[in-house]
């Protein structure tokens, strides 16, 4: 089939949360992760976010050479000379990290780089924040004392999507006892998120939710885990 009809079958395995035929098909068709990464850029779609998922469950299961392949190419997708828009490239490696992290242990500093940025606009900081939380749930070992900072930093951050990825973040890595200074417990600045009435849309639970960081707050009090 060609390249058109293949989305349209991805797709429609996408929607229909048909996930392990998806898994079967790219053991003998190279290009579904090339289909899968084609519908990974608007993060107020839920078929983004399960193709992210779908990512990182095949590339994290290839042999090793092929799935660094593919670990490489994504790092060149997110460098300027590259040419593409590499929205969403912090959350594939993070999923990926997530389903096997042995093989991409190198790959974690140079996730968290991406958190830097000369300037507040850094389009790479919310997904960096949600990966580190994607990781940490199924594999703390390889969140560093660092790594959780920029967590904990995010949370006071002005865009409400970096705040947001940042609560979820506390939540998944259980942060909620850790200090932001030396006299002040994070608990506080916790309370403080009650208050803002800011909106942004996130993944959580399997589901795009678009609500206010105090409601978001409010949620995560309430789920046991995440």
């Amino acid at each position: 089939m060609d390249f058109k009809q293949l989305k349209d079958n991805v797709k429609s395995l996408l929607v229909n949360r048909e996930y392990d035929n998806i898994i079967e098909l790219a053991k003998t068709n190279k290009r579904i992760i090339s289909v899968l990464i084609s519908f990974s850029y608007e993060k107020t779609s839920e078929l983004t976010w399960n193709s992210i998922q779908m990512i990182g469950r095949i590339v994290g299961n290839m042999p090793y050479e092929e799935a660094r392949k593919q670990v490489r190419k994504l790092l060149w997708n997110a460098t300027d000379e590259s040419g593409t828009i590499p929205w969403t490239v912090p959350e594939i490696l993070g999923e990926i990290i997530r389903e096997n992290p042995t093989p991409f242990e190198d790959i974690v500093p140079i996730l968290i780089g991406y958190s830097h940025s000369e300037t507040e606009d850094n389009i790479f900081l919310s997904g960096v924040v949600y990966a580190l939380g994607r990781i940490g749930q199924r594999h703390p070992k390889y969140i560093s004392s660092y790594a959780e900072i920029i967590v904990k930093d995010s949370l006071r951050h002005k865009d409400p999507e970096v705040c947001a990825n940042a609560c979820i973040a506390v939540k998944r890595l259980n942060l909620t006892d850790m200090e932001i200074d030396q006299s002040r417990p994070l608990r506080s600045l916790w309370d403080e998120l009650k208050k803002r009435d800011d909106t942004a849309t996130v993944f959580y639970e399997d589901k795009v939710m678009t609500l206010t960081i105090s409601q978001l707050v409010d949620l995560l009090e309430r789920y046991s885990d995440g």
